[in-house]
């Protein structure tokens, strides 16, 4: 079992981080040192430099272009819009339990590691490479990380042992392998769980999976085989350019 430790006195949103191991529920109380910590952070943001605004142009263009296929507003949707064709295609194709997914699902994929996981037919196909590449256990910790951090606050003292058996305790099952110094920390704040107590181990897991494991789950033949084996999809209707009136209507064909 987890031992107890003396608490710190003030659980400021300053002390957020991996150095966070205290009660987020307890009273704050007001210190010099606080206010002093304070001082110091807000004077550091009035120093720091904007960006530029031909760097946030350029990354937006970007990503515009990036996405210009996905989005439904710039690009005709395949399948269409089930509330406008009344075909119920959209639906059966992008279900969670659906076997071969959309292209433009599977080509969203691609895009980041946020869009793959995202998806829940896209975590299935990972969690199965994962399983392939025998380290299911970090996907596995993730999504109980996530459960505690957006589950219900009666359940987090039971789910944060759960977690620290299967994952954390040495000799554990499913144990993670994570850095010393944030096992040491995420064990310690553990003797106080609250949402957001996992933070760092999952951080650290999700980057290790979004910068390694990501890429070698694009080449692998788990992506390859769905990839290549997306249906052709049939369009029944599609979108009229719109007239340019005070009240635009829509056509279909």
């Amino acid at each position: 079992m987890l031992e107890p430790y003396e608490q710190r006195r003030t659980h400021s949103a300053m002390d957020y981080g991996l150095d966070r191991l205290i009660d987020p529920n307890a009273e704050e109380v007001l210190t010099f040192d606080m206010v002093r910590r304070t001082n110091i952070f807000l004077t550091q943001a009035l120093m720091r430099s904007a960006v530029k605004s031909s760097v946030s142009l350029t990354a937006f263009v970007k990503y515009v272009t990036t996405h210009h296929n996905h989005d439904p507003f710039l690009t005709t949707p395949v399948p269409s819009n089930p509330w406008i064709t009344d075909s119920d295609e959209f639906w059966q194709l992008n279900s969670r339990s659906v076997d071969i997914p959309t292209k433009l699902s599977v080509e969203r994929w691609v895009l980041s590691f946020w869009e793959l996981i995202s998806d829940p037919r896209g975590r299935v196909d990972f969690k199965l490479f994962l399983k392939k590449e025998h380290s299911a256990e970090n996907m596995a910790f993730y999504e109980a990380a996530e459960e505690m951090r957006w589950g219900a606050a009666s359940a987090i003292p039971e789910k944060s042992q759960f977690i620290f058996n299967t994952f954390l305790k040495p000799g554990a099952p499913r144990w993670i392998n994570i850095d010393g110094r944030t096992m040491g920390l995420t064990v310690k704040g553990l003797v106080v769980p609250h949402r957001y107590v996992l933070d760092a181990a999952q951080t650290h897991i999700f980057l290790l999976m979004k910068k390694d494991t990501f890429y070698r789950y694009l080449k692998s033949p788990v992506h390859k085989d769905i990839f290549y084996n997306v249906p052709p999809v049939s369009v029944p209707g599609y979108l009229l350019p719109l007239p340019q009136v005070s009240s635009p209507q829509r056509h279909i064909l």
